[in-house]
C-alpha cells in the first residue's frame, strides 16, 4: 500500500562516499512520485539543514532524512526512504 509523503523531503547524504552516491541513484530510480531532493552533507544548503536540525556539521558517515520538520538520521531515516519507493 502506497502512503505518500506529505511534503517534499530532503535527504542528506555523504557527497564524497561511492556507496551514498549509490544510493541517491537507487533512490532517484525508484521515487516515481519524486517526494524527495537531495542536498550533500558538504554542501552550503546542506550544512545549513545540520544546522538547523542540530545534526553534527562535520560527521559524514551517513545520511539523515528531513520529514515534515523533523530529522531521521541512519537506519530509522533510511526505513523511512524505503517505504516510499516503488
Amino acid at each position: 500500500m502506497y502512503h505518500p509523503v506529505k511534503q517534499h523531503s530532503i535527504i542528506l547524504f555523504d557527497g564524497v562516499c561511492n556507496l551514498c552516491n549509490g544510493a541517491v541513484q537507487f533512490i532517484i530510480k525508484h521515487d516515481k512520485h519524486q517526494n524527495y531532493y537531495f542536498a550533500s552533507l558538504q554542501s552550503e544548503e546542506g550544512q545549513k539543514l545540520l544546522l538547523q536540525y542540530r545534526l553534527p556539521i562535520h560527521n559524514f558517515n551517513s545520511f539523515a532524512l528531513i520529514e515534515n520538520d523533523r530529522a531521521y538520521c541512519s537506519s530509522t531515516g533510511a526505513l523511512r526512504v524505503a517505504r516510499h519507493l516503488s
